[in-house]
């Protein structure tokens, strides 16, 4: 059976899960600034890094910081934390996916504060981007027909910001009800609920560069009684809906053969192969 390729992306998501510890350097912010012929203050902030659904914030050790503020894309304050006597980590939540809150993907600005004086500021660009890079047919569990025209979704964050995905549908699937995509608060905040795979809360929640493989509650490639197993091709949209930023979509098409595989008023058929159309015109 064929899927799509998932081996190209590789060079690009490391960079990218690299690129989130940013140096004091990197990090260097509108006050940190001299007059030409002095030296460059350094930075208070050494990284910044993504760690499920938080910023966590590392400072130096002789920073002088009583709280770091993040500012969202429409200037307001997102977040804010206090920053312990001594410490020189802080963490910002950015969503709490059960709760129905989330950051606004785009430029957020890190604020260092002391005293209620800005110290230092910094741009953070935090903004998921869903990458739909394998698609297979489900060939695991009892071999029924809701199993057998179901399919795997692999799905990697090539972004910089975190997210979480809480459903698996469809457009233009021969099983309809796979293409009905629930859309309200509810289901953004029950993912383990939409999902057959994975089965845990790490595997909804993607950070820049992670990547998780999802099995939707919807067997797209179901058949009714006028379909049959013959060569049978058909053109879908595989559609992974996200709590944060846009969508993960990919074009495919599904070729049907062998036996017809029929149980409960439900059919599909025994030998399923699935490409990628991306790329085709349309």
């Amino acid at each position: 059976m064929e899927g799509i390729m998932t081996g190209e992306k590789r060079s690009r998501r490391q960079f990218l899960k690299s690129g989130l510890a940013l140096t004091a350097v990197g990090l260097a912010g509108c006050s940190s600034g001299g007059p030409a012929g002095t030296d460059t203050p350094e930075s208070v902030f050494r990284e910044t890094s993504v760690s499920g659904n938080a910023l966590r914030v590392t400072l130096r050790e002789d920073h002088g910081v009583s709280k770091v503020n993040l500012i969202d894309p429409s200037g307001s304050i997102f977040q804010s934390a206090q920053v312990a006597t001594g410490a020189t980590t802080v963490e910002l939540g950015l969503f709490d996916y059960r709760r129905g809150w989330h950051y606004t993907p785009g430029d957020h600005t890190l604020v260092a504060v002391n005293d209620g004086e800005e110290v230092e500021s910094t741009t953070i660009p935090l903004t998921p981007e869903l990458e739909i890079t394998g698609v297979e047919p489900y060939t695991g569990g009892r071999p029924t027909p809701s199993n057998r025209a179901n399919l795997l979704v692999t799905v990697e964050n090539t972004g910089t910001g975190p997210t979480w995905v809480y459903y698996v549908g469809y457009g233009n699937a021969p099983h309809s009800a796979a293409n009905r995509i629930p859309t309200t608060d509810y289901a953004r905040s029950t993912p383990l609920l939409n999902l057959e795979k994975p089965e845990s809360v790490d595997g909804v929640i993607l950070d820049p560069g992670d990547s998780t493989v999802l099995r939707g509650i919807r067997s797209p490639l179901l058949l009714s009684q006028s379909d049959h197993c013959n060569d049978f091709e058909t053109d879908l949209t595989v559609i992974v809906s996200t709590g944060v930023g846009e969508n993960g979509q990919h074009e495919l098409r599904a070729i049907l053969d062998g036996d017809p595989l029929r149980a409960n008023f439900r059919g599909t058929c025994s030998d399923i192969r699935v490409e990628s159309r991306e790329g085709e015109t349309q």
